[in-house]
């Protein structure tokens, strides 16, 4: 798959996941007695964090620039990319942390892990339109 193609793909799911995420926090979020919502909330959220990531490491593919070593490397590249700003940069790198909760440290997860995510999901979501403007430029760049 051409990194054109998995850029859209990943913008897709994210489209998808954060649709998802408004359905599931529309009341609010849940606490761990609401077992249904409070773990499907969790898992969308994951899973937006993951996307990011990804999509981060396709449009650093796609400028042909540095390799990133770790996640919180993604942002500090992107950064210096001039792709997104400081303060997203350090938003995103910070969220790490989170992702990496849910990933290695679900049972651990509290409601308040939740919330740290939920409070930045509007620099997730500025996150991704910086991101997919920058993927529509460089494409448009490699077919003129």
């Amino acid at each position: 798959m051409k990194s054109s193609d998995r850029i859209v793909t990943i913008c897709a799911d994210l489209h998808r996941f954060l649709h998802d995420y408004s359905v599931l926090s529309d009341t609010g979020i849940p606490d761990e007695h609401d077992i249904a919502r409070y773990h499907a909330l969790s898992m969308v959220l994951f899973t937006i964090l993951n996307l990011c990531f990804e999509l981060g490491e396709e449009v650093i593919a796609s400028l042909h620039t540095q390799i990133p070593q770790s996640y919180r490397d993604i942002f500090r590249i992107l950064h210096h990319e001039q792709v997104i700003d400081e303060t997203v940069m350090q938003t995103m790198s910070n969220l790490v942390y989170y992702r990496n909760r849910l990933a290695h440290q679900y049972a651990g997860l509290s409601r308040e892990d939740l919330i740290a995510i939920v409070r930045n999901i509007e620099t997730i979501r500025t996150f991704i339109t910086l991101l997919t403007k920058k993927s529509q430029e460089t494409l448009a760049e490699h077919e003129r």
